[in-house]
């Protein structure tokens, strides 16, 4: 008796078992050849990425090189820079040293001026010889009700300010005014001013510089020369002598010179001065 083999069924040769053998077979080979393919693929893919990523990074490269020039051209220009604000600093002190000994001074900054600017303007008036008899910085108008005039003729922020210019003309301990005066103004105002704020400030202003011209003080306005908020037009309606550039040395000894002199007219650098730098005394 015959046993039936793997592949017979009966001692006779099983067709359906040599065409799944087949069947296997191709499929081994396509399966290889399609591995085959995707590795040739992934060759060619990565080489391509290659190149890619070799491009940007020489690209990257470049660019890095070119940033390097830059900073230290940038570098080389801050250098330079300072050194000129430096040589700025000595010359004008040797311009303004003790120019006006004796000079009694006011000295008012605005409720939005820089800060910085106002103590440069106040050490160079000590350099100049000044005497300031008279500092003050003005209160900013924190609510609405200071800046609305309601049944008064004035906002409450014009009658403060009116008081601050007086008490200025009155500094003096012999009851003689100063002077001079000198305002520092500019300034951004804050987000959380009230309504209404920029228009009563500069009525509130305007009339204090009225005040000081009726008193007969000499007045010099100044700002930074990035205030933000210029008030030169404000100072030029009220024919009040300006610096635009007060927080540099050159605007500070323009200051000095404007108080030496009876000088009128805008002074600095934005495209509201008349001139660089007041003239020099005849």
């Amino acid at each position: 008796m015959l046993f039936p083999t793997p592949g017979l069924r009966g001692g006779v040769p099983d067709l359906r078992y040599h065409l799944i053998s087949l069947i296997s077979v191709f499929l081994a080979l396509a399966i290889g050849i399609l591995l085959g393919v995707a590795v040739a693929d992934e060759g060619v893919v990565s080489e391509r990425l290659e190149a890619e990523i070799t491009g940007i990074q020489d690209r990257l490269d470049g660019q890095r090189v070119e940033i390097e020039a830059r900073d230290r051209e940038i570098a080389s220009l801050q250098e330079r820079a300072a050194a000129d604000e430096s040589v700025e600093g000595a010359m004008s002190e040797t311009m303004i040293s003790d120019r006006i000994i004796g000079y009694e001074v006011a000295l008012v900054a605005g409720s939005f001026a820089d800060p910085e600017t106002v103590e440069g303007v106040e050490s160079a008036l000590a350099t100049a010889g000044a005497e300031v008899v008279f500092a003050e910085t003005l209160e900013a108008p924190s609510s609405a009700s200071e800046v609305t005039s309601g049944i008064e003729a004035t906002t409450p922020i014009e009658g403060d300010y009116t008081d601050v210019a007086l008490s200025a003309v009155e500094a003096s301990d012999d009851s003689i005014p100063p002077q001079a005066v000198v305002f520092v103004g500019g300034g951004e105002l804050p987000p959380e001013a009230p309504s209404g704020a920029l228009d009563a400030l500069n009525e509130a202003q305007a009339e204090m510089l009225e005040v000081w011209e009726n008193a007969g003080l000499r007045i010099v306005a100044a700002e930074s020369s990035d205030a933000g908020r210029s008030e030169v037009e404000l100072f030029q309606s009220a024919g009040v002598a300006s610096v635009d550039n007060a927080d540099t040395g050159a605007g500070r000894a323009a200051i000095i010179q404007l108080l030496a002199s009876d000088e009128d007219g805008s002074y600095g650098i934005k495209d509201t001065a008349s001139e660089l730098f007041p003239p020099a005394p005849e």
